[in-house]
């Protein structure tokens, strides 16, 4: 079950990051008093969480948070921040690895779904490997993406583009 609450996950960036209300609301690109609002009403329209999450105060947690918040996935899936990341390389090294071990994940499941009665808790296991991989692939295109300067919702559109340009 999904129970990310994302104005809690805003509130623990401002303290990791020391940021202010006035510091959200200038992030955010709206008056002192709009964001004055969230902080009473413990709301914040989805479109501002990411431009929080593209700016250069967001972070992998928060990030991660988003994600599993609007893709509903559990807040279990909080836990997959494992690794410390340096830089972009340093990223697409570790989503490598991480997609080694889900081939691996992959062919096991492969086999167990093949077997007259699979083992559940290895189907478990081993899907839950391919969660981690593909989180942890969109952490490292969402860092690489903000070191380069470009949004998330940026980069979508550019994609609908070229692909509309295609057909």
């Amino acid at each position: 079950m999904n129970n990310i609450n994302m104005f809690q996950e805003m509130e623990d960036l401002r303290y990791r990051k020391d940021l202010s209300q006035g510091a959200i609301a200038n992030i955010c690109g709206v008056k002192p008093s709009s964001a004055s609002k969230w902080f009473e009403k413990k709301k914040i329209d989805d479109k501002y969480l990411w431009i929080i999450a593209n700016s250069e105060y967001g972070d992998d947690r928060f990030m991660l948070a988003l994600l599993c918040y609007e893709l509903r996935l559990p807040t279990t899936y909080l836990n997959t921040l494992r690794r410390n990341r340096e830089d972009s390389l340093a990223d697409l090294v570790g989503a490598q690895l991480e997609d080694s071990e889900s081939d691996t994940a992959i062919i096991n499941l492969m086999n167990l779904l093949s077997l007259e009665i699979p083992n559940k808790k290895a189907i478990g296991s081993n899907s839950l490997e391919l969660f981690d991989t593909g989180l942890k692939m969109i952490l490292s295109a969402t860092n690489i993406l903000k070191s380069e300067g470009i949004s998330v919702p940026e980069a979508l559109l550019e994609r609908r583009e070229v692909n509309n340009a295609r057909a």
